[in-house]
């Protein structure tokens, strides 16, 4: 089983780290969990790559959070849970694409869930562009 190329808009499961978590000084995350990959960038000079991901929860959106649900169709496409799930939009990780944290969606069987659809990634992509441009991003740089 090979780990795929980087690309926007894959789903990935990921040991993402929440704001509240860091404030409480942890360096990794509570669990895994499925992760979108809203920007991946290789750095010419040294060829590694980097990806800013946002993560999804069942948790509904609480005051303050930025949230975009996933349609229940995309969510069985992904193999999720029947659950409501939601992309938090105005939190973010960016990690290197080599991170152990990155680990198989289904281990022994796949790496990644798949990819959400376009218009979804787009809303996402539009929603944090604007959360990034009010400073309203509680984003975590878990690269080193």
């Amino acid at each position: 089983m090979k780990k795929p190329a980087p690309a926007i808009g894959l789903v990935i499961r990921y040991d993402f780290l929440w704001s509240h978590e860091r404030d409480k000084g942890y360096q990794e995350g509570a669990k895994e969990r499925p992760c979108v990959i809203v920007t991946a960038i290789v750095r010419k000079e040294t060829g590694d790559t980097e990806v800013l991901v946002a993560p999804i929860t069942h948790s509904p959106p609480q005051e303050g959070t930025v949230a975009i649900e996933i349609p229940s169709k995309v969510g069985r496409h992904l193999g999720l849970d029947d659950e409501r799930s939601y992309i938090i939009a105005n939190e973010a990780n960016s990690v290197s694409w080599d991170d152990p944290g990155i680990v198989p969606a289904v281990p022994g069987k796949q790496w990644a869930y798949g990819f959400v659809p376009k218009g979804l990634y787009d809303q996402l992509r539009a929603t944090m562009l604007d959360l990034a441009a009010k400073r309203k991003i509680k984003a975590a740089d878990r690269k080193g």
